[in-house]
């Protein structure tokens, strides 16, 4: 199964091209966020659950909550979690999770929901973020991710981030990259593996490695 996550915040327009993408097949769960609702009822998708405090979401995403009877699971305000991990803690460990949230704005909100996206892939869930402009694909032990780029229209932009401090990510080989590392060792805090971009004739592009943390990140090139 997989499960999409929408939540809120300022999503861009891209975003909907990746949701409608993904909700056309019979075997996606769709979960929105509190005002993550707003952006579906935007673009006319019915998600299977709303979760959330709703302290954010207007009255057309409420009226479009009740127009089509769609369920909700409120919490309060004040509590231990975001939105966005209370709806993942409702995915089952074996779902492949999309989480669409934005990746600029509240750079505490961007910062979390990459964290939980690293900290879920280390306990071996499948799991993706993006906005529909750029994709984060956390990476952690001994992995390997792939990306395409055929969609990133004026070229794309990746970057190798490593995610933790206490621990090198090593063996770090990539393939489709123009600038290539083979069974390298990157630690954070370094700008080193940032701002690579694929090859001319390469429609996707691959990393792998061996232990640590790594966010694999592509973006549209600017």
């Amino acid at each position: 199964m997989r499960c999409v996550i929408v939540t809120g915040g300022p999503l861009p327009d891209e975003a909907s091209d990746v949701i409608k993408g993904f909700v056309s097949d019979p075997d996606t769960r769709l979960i929105a966020c509190d005002s993550g609702c707003d952006y579906l009822s935007g673009i006319s998708i019915v998600p299977s659950i709303v979760i959330g405090d709703m302290d954010s979401i207007t009255d057309i995403g409420l009226e479009f909550i009740s127009a089509n009877n769609i369920p909700v699971e409120k919490y309060p305000v004040e509590k231990d979690w975001t939105d966005t991990e209370i709806a993942l803690m409702k995915t089952e460990s074996t779902d492949e999770v999309i989480l669409v949230c934005p990746v600029t704005g509240r750079i505490d909100h961007v910062l979390a929901n990459l964290g939980l996206a690293v900290k879920y892939r280390a306990e071996g869930r499948k799991i993706t973020v993006t906005d529909g402009v750029t994709t984060c694909i956390p990476m952690a032990g001994e992995d390997r991710a792939e990306c395409s780029v055929e969609s990133f229209e004026g070229g794309a932009a990746v970057s190798l981030v490593p995610f933790s401090f206490d621990v090198p990510v090593t063996g770090v080989t990539t393939e489709g990259l123009y600038y290539p590392l083979t069974d390298a060792a990157l630690t954070a805090g370094s700008s080193f593996s940032f701002s690579n971009h694929p090859v001319k004739s390469a429609k996707k592009i691959s990393v792998s490695i061996k232990s640590g943390k790594l966010l694999l990140i592509v973006t549209k090139s600017v």
